[in-house]
This record gives C-alpha cells, sequence and structure tokens, in this order.
C-alpha cells in the first residue's frame, strides 16, 4: 500500500471515523479512504471555504490562521485541516464518538502527511 494511503488508513482507523478526504485549496479531491455512499467530490469541493472563512475568522479576531476547523452537524463531525499551503485535510465522523486522539494525531503529523502528497 503506498505511504499516503497507509497514513490515511491509519487516521480511518480511529473509533468514529467514516471518511478521509486530502484535497487541495482549489476543492480538487487527491485521495479519499472511506466507505461507499459518499459524494467525495463535491465533499472536497466544498471544504476549502470552509477554512477560508475560518482562517478569516481567525485572522480578524487576532487569532492567527487556520489549522483545524471543527463541525458539529446533525448527524455527525466535521473537521477540517491545514496540511500545507495548498493541501487541506477532510475527516467525517459517526456522531457521539470522541475525537480528541484523533486532532492531536492530526495536530502532530500535519507536515507528516502533506509530504506524502
Amino acid at each position: 500500500m503506498p505511504p499516503l494511503e497507509t497514513a490515511l488508513a491509519a487516521l480511518g482507523a480511529h473509533p468514529g471515523v467514516e471518511h478521509v478526504l486530502v484535497l487541495g485549496r482549489d476543492g480538487l479531491l487527491i485521495q479519499h479512504a472511506g466507505g461507499a455512499g459518499l459524494d467525495a467530490e463535491t465533499v472536497s469541493a466544498m471544504a476549502p471555504g470552509i477554512a477560508q472563512a475560518a482562517g478569516e475568522l481567525g485572522r480578524a479576531a487576532g487569532l492567527g490562521d487556520v489549522q483545524t476547523v471543527v463541525l458539529k452537524l446533525e448527524r455527525g463531525v466535521a473537521l477540517v485541516s491545514t496540511l500545507s499551503a495548498d493541501l487541506l485535510l477532510a475527516v467525517l465522523l459517526r456522531d457521539g464518538v470522541g475525537f480528541a486522539p484523533l486532532l492531536r494525531e492530526l495536530s502532530e503529523r500535519r507536515g507528516e502527511l502533506a509530504g506524502l502528497v
């Protein structure tokens, strides 16, 4: 298995994770790991807008650039994380599952994940 697929599979092994997507800042899907039933290209197209809005909020509030955005949705949680200036990672999780270890891993492995693309 290629290193990027291995890394995404490791993230996908966290409890509750259903999909992991790597995408460009332009919204183009690079890699998707997860089950069927997701329109991964549409999700990828929408994630940069979330990261951009969160980044603008952070800068306006004097808190700096966005690293990770957490969205609590009706039936789950979506994370959008900055890997580099050109890359984002989106993770979709089932509702009701703790994800602090996943956030910690994303923070620690951000640069490594970007280097695999």
